[in-house]
């Protein structure tokens, strides 16, 4: 297990506050932004920056983007991305051809985005792109210039690895700063890919994509994939070099469809020639698509993203274990600086409550899942008056959810419509409760958007993946680390600034046991596991009571004892068991239970204080020790 500490890192680089975005800066920016600096200066090309929700990641990166000639900003979310230009208005954010509109087809009265514009489908030179500037009007290039000859760049993922490695118009910077950088090596895989839907393939090419094409191509080798690739790829130049002078606009998708598959296919090939063992074939039955996948990107991340910049910086809440970030991205240990820096926020504001009552794994779940919609209904009882979220971890257990939980609060979502869903949860100022299986990072619920939330089971990686079952296979350390980082990372949607507060609830009772054990998780988040819910609670403190009105002290003692060692923390259980012993004369015993609680919760002295009066009359305790 890494044993990855804190940095205490306390100089400070005047240049840090001289071009830091804000006038205050928080506790603990500068400090990190001047030992990035000093890392830079020992000649580390990449660092790795830990810093937990609420230290300002962001404004570190802008403070350390302002003070270099150029920069690439990269996120996964438009939210971030939005957030970085509204905080940061001087830089310059670009985004892909999709979110504009062609200005050439404009004057034909055609509407049609710049990603199937007239430059794209019909290869002509526009009058409104940059090499043309005259100026550059296309919505498009007007901003991707301004990028180009901007200081800072914002950009996603997607859109600049597919400019860096085929486009070319960006090129190497000074330094590139990659946020949520626990997402790059998922989004690598992402962008390698190659896919043929079997529709598209009868619609383009007339080829037919059955079962006996695909299950040969599962049992067939590298070379055989590569053979029956060229083959769609020539396939699709025929079919464009005979409608692409057709004018009609019907064709205009059709064109630009067939020139991305193209070139999409022969990137494949270059790509899966540097590694031709790290990659598998799957085909996904429900949308019926065949993708060729890699199963790693060790050999890829360095050439195909991180070299087109002098100095990498790689920002999470959630990087857990540097090493492994670093093997799995390709990067050598020596070639790393790694800082680990504390959330500012108590997180104990946000406490971790775990059922102990259903299993739900694979082989239980459809036994217990009946028992979890009572046990979630008394949470949803507990917190009628507040908004929430349940994290289904699976659409099946969202369905589940939705079908036996009949309430007006609960809205749940598709994968088409799950943005709209989710702005209208955050809108409504009902008590509304969220049911999603994808809702678990890049969703910032603050203050009363989310009071409570629920993680209905383990977020294991789907073993019903082809990439995934592989993966684990050649690396079981994988399973585990990405299993902890998106239990972490689900955990975080509720708590957003300093005095946020959030109640987790884990249903599947392997959740304790897996937080508690897993080498991945930090010590400060399985700190904040605590067992049972309220409701169960309460039902253990009021049996234990109806010992003492029964008169059975020794049995609750007993009990109580039991419950201190499952350490639920509800000073009633202290409380009664100070009574019991009171009732046997074992006022020692007494005094001690009541101080072992009141050292670690000294603002419940209140509930203690006749007890300790009349120990104090009885010469066992002296009421003017009390120092809390």
């Amino acid at each position: 297990m890494l044993n990855w500490q804190y940095s205490n890192y306390s100089k400070i680089n005047p240049d840090a506050g001289k071009h830091f975005p804000f006038a205050e800066p928080r506790k603990g920016q500068l400090e990190t932004i001047s030992e990035i600096l000093e890392a830079i200066r020992k000649g580390y090309k990449y660092i790795i920056l830990e810093a937990g929700t609420g230290t300002g990641k962001s404004a570190i990166a802008a403070g350390l983007a302002n003070m270099m000639d150029s920069s690439y900003i990269l996120t996964i979310t438009k939210q971030l991305q939005d957030q970085y230009l509204r905080d940061f208005p001087d830089f310059k954010l670009v985004k892909g051809r999709s979110n504009f509109l062609c200005s050439n087809y404009h004057e034909d009265n055609v509407c049609q985005s710049c990603d199937e514009g007239k430059c794209i489908v019909e290869g002509e030179d526009c009058k409104y792109s940059i090499k043309n500037q005259n100026p550059p009007t296309c919505p498009y290039y007007a901003q991707k210039y301004g990028a180009l000859n901007s200081k800072n760049v914002i950009a996603n993922y997607h859109y600049m690895f597919l400019e860096l490695n085929y486009v070319e118009d960006f090129t190497r910077r000074d330094l590139m700063i990659c946020d949520e950088a626990h997402n790059l090596e998922s989004m690598l895989m992402s962008q390698l890919k190659l896919e043929f839907s079997r529709n598209e393939l009868k619609e383009y090419i007339k080829y037919d994509l059955n079962d006996d094409i695909i299950n040969d191509l599962n049992d067939a080798s590298f070379n055989d994939w590569l053979v029956f690739i060229d083959d769609i790829k020539t396939s699709y130049i025929k079919e464009l070099e005979r409608i692409e002078n057709i004018n009609r606009p019907a064709l205009l998708e059709k064109i630009s469809a067939l020139k991305r598959k193209i070139n999409d296919c022969t990137r494949f090939t270059a790509n899966i020639a540097h590694d031709p063992e790290s990659w598998i074939v799957d085909y996904d039955e429900e949308f019926e698509v065949l993708e060729f996948k890699p199963v790693k990107v060790d050999n890829y991340a360095v050439s195909t993203l991180l070299d087109y910049a002098d100095v990498c910086l790689f920002m999470s809440a959630t990087i857990l274990d540097w090493k492994l970030f670093a093997k799995w991205l390709g990067i050598p240990e020596d070639d790393i600086y790694a800082i680990r820096r504390k959330t500012p926020f108590d997180n104990t504001r946000n406490p971790i409550i775990v059922s102990d009552m259903y299993n739900l794994s694979k082989y239980h779940i459809k036994a217990n899942a009946p028992g979890t919609i009572k046990l979630i209904r008394d949470i949803l009882d507990n917190h009628k008056g507040e908004k929430g979220i349940i994290h289904t971890v699976s659409t099946q257990c969202m369905y589940y959810i939705m079908d036996n939980i009949k309430d007006a609060r609960l809205m749940a979502h598709s994968t088409k419509n799950r943005s709209e869903v989710l702005e209208e949860f955050k809108k409504s100022s009902d008590a509304r409760v969220l049911v999603s299986p994808s809702m678990d990072e890049g969703v910032d619920l603050p203050g009363d958007e989310c009071r409570f939330q629920i993680i209905y089971k383990i977020p294991y990686p789907d073993l019903g993946s082809k990439q995934v079952k592989t993966r684990m296979m050649m690396d079981s350390e994988w399973y585990d680390y990405k299993t902890s980082l998106r239990l972490v990372q689900t955990h975080g949607r509720g708590m957003r600034f300093e005095d946020d507060y959030c109640k987790t609830y884990f249903i599947d009772n392997r959740l304790k046991n897996y937080t508690l054990t897993s080498k991945y998780i930090p010590q400060d988040f399985k700190a904040l596991v605590k067992s049972r819910t309220d409701a169960q609670v309460d039902k253990l403190i009021a049996r234990g009571e109806e010992y003492i009105s029964e008169g059975d002290y020794e049995k609750a003692i007993y009990h109580f004892k039991k419950l201190v060692r499952e350490d639920i923390d509800d000073y009633r259980i202290y409380l009664n068991l100070s009574r019991a012993y009171h009732e046997l004369d074992l006022f020692e015993d007494e005094v001690n239970i009541i101080l072992m609680y009141l050292n670690n919760h000294p603002e419940d002295l209140k509930h203690f204080t006749g007890s300790l009066s009349i120990l104090d009359s009885m010469g066992y305790f002296d009421l003017n020790q009390i120092n809390f």
